[in-house]
């Protein structure tokens, strides 16, 4: 098992150091918007939503399966898609009685968007938002697609994260913050999986 895991980690360590694996990265983007409607007020507010929107999709689609992400996406309200927003700027702002336009850009965050997509069953790989201590899990899903599946509900119901790098057969490297350690070990004892500390590595199996 030692060996085996030691060529694991050794084939996904390329993995890891490429610029699509599991870095920390902020998520944002920009985009042009001319509304005209009723009144500037409501011009201004549907330029924000289809901005939001937009801006949602232009960046997440990199980071997620595009079919099922954009159904997701087109059945979301505009209201619930502002929980995905932690911060916006505007420039080159003009606003007439029955019009407005600008540039809008906006920080997404990335936790609450992977939470969303993960819920909805939308396969992706939306980054951690920053830097953040991690550790390691070496995973066996004996009955794969269904063990997995079984693990990241655990997870997700303490409200866990785990942040997949790499799937090799039934074999997964994954990684989570190490203050959630002892509650993933926790839960998924009481669930039948076993687990045990290999150089810090978590191995985790049933």
């Amino acid at each position: 098992m030692k060996n085996f895991l030691k060529k694991f980690l050794l084939t996904t360590f390329l993995v890891i150091l490429c610029p699509t694996a599991l870095i920390a990265t902020d998520l944002s983007g920009t985009v042009s918007v001319d509304k005209v409607s009723d009144t500037a007020a409501k011009a201004k507010s549907e330029a924000i939503n289809t901005a939001r929107r937009q801006i949602l999709y232009d960046v997440l689609v990199n980071y997620a399966e595009p079919e099922s992400f954009r159904a997701l996406l087109d059945a979301t309200t505009d209201s619930d898609l502002m929980n995905f927003i932690e911060s916006s700027s505007v420039s080159n702002e003009h606003i007439s009685s029955s019009s407005y336009s600008a540039n809008i850009t906006m920080n997404i965050d990335n936790d609450a968007v992977r939470r969303w997509l993960t819920l909805n069953n939308v396969q992706n790989w939306v980054p951690l938002a920053e830097p953040t201590e991690t550790f390691s899990l070496y995973i066996v899903v004996p009955n794969g697609v269904s063990d997995w599946g079984e693990l990241k509900t655990i997870a997700q119901n303490d409200g866990i994260d785990i942040g997949t790098i790499t799937i090799l057969g039934n074999q997964i490297l994954a990684k989570m913050p190490l203050n959630y350690r002892t509650k993933f070990t926790a839960a998924i004892r009481n669930y039948g999986w076993r687990y045990a500390d290999n150089n810090g590595v978590l191995q985790v199996w049933k």
